[in-house]
């Protein structure tokens, strides 16, 4: 059954899917919420389909794409008729660095001092991409990443905005040799999000599942099957 995006709750943005069942309605905003899976899981349809909601409902949406992914043609057919207004509505960043990630941020907090009454939605999609290929020391990178966090945090607080960030995995084993996948960024990501998803693939090859990792009133451990279609997410 298809969740139509409904925007009644001016506090949640809806995914149009399942995914909203699970999270009381929607993404919600004043808080960090973290996507993280393997790659083709869906983590950027999520964030796509978000943005697109946000942009139709004539309120602008923050997209930071860290790898360079990000498709002019996807959004065209997320959008459907609604592109121009769409695409005016979604402002794009694309740093190269972890360094320039950073700046982006920074002057997107001073942006929103004078313009964040039209936004409700900041993507950084995603988080880690280039703190894994830069070449600074890890206790540097760490300190690095943990601000850009405080940032974000600072962001959503104080503009009550939805920031919703994706993050990459690794497989970790433990004393026993057994395979344990865990999101990158360890403890420092985990602290800072307050909502945390988990996507895998499923046997179908359009079909995903979230897994609600964290949430602040919502019991852990519940599941939503989703499809990606040529609409988003539905």
């Amino acid at each position: 059954m298809k969740v139509l995006a409904n925007f009644e709750d001016n506090h949640k943005i809806p995914s149009n899917s399942a995914i909203d069942s699970i999270l009381g309605g929607g993404f919600e905003k004043g808080t960090i919420t973290q996507i993280f899976g393997p790659p083709s899981s869906g983590k950027s349809n999520i964030t796509l389909t978000l943005a697109v909601n946000v942009a139709k409902n004539n309120r602008k949406a923050i997209y930071i794409d860290t790898e360079g992914g990000i498709s002019i043609d996807r959004i065209k057919q997320i959008s459907g008729g609604d592109f121009p207004r769409v695409a005016n509505n979604i402002i794009v960043f694309e740093p190269t660095t972890f360094l320039e990630q950073n700046d982006n941020l920074r002057s997107i907090d001073v942006w929103l001092r004078k313009n964040h009454e039209d936004v409700d939605l900041l993507v950084l999609d995603s988080a880690v991409a280039l703190y894994r290929v830069d070449d600074m020391k890890s206790a540097k990178l760490n300190k690095e990443l943990g601000k850009q966090m405080g940032i974000l945090s600072k962001i959503a607080r104080t503009y009550d905005i939805a920031v919703v960030l994706t993050n990459q995995i690794y497989n970790a084993f433990d004393e026993e040799g057994n395979n344990d996948i865990r999101a990158v960024g360890g403890t420092i990501l985990q602290y800072w999000s307050k909502v945390i998803l988990q996507l895998e693939r499923g046997e179908e090859i359009n079909q995903r599942t979230a897994t609600l990792i964290r949430h602040r009133s919502i019991p852990e451990g519940r599941k939503a099957i989703f499809s990606i279609t040529s609409e988003g997410i539905i």
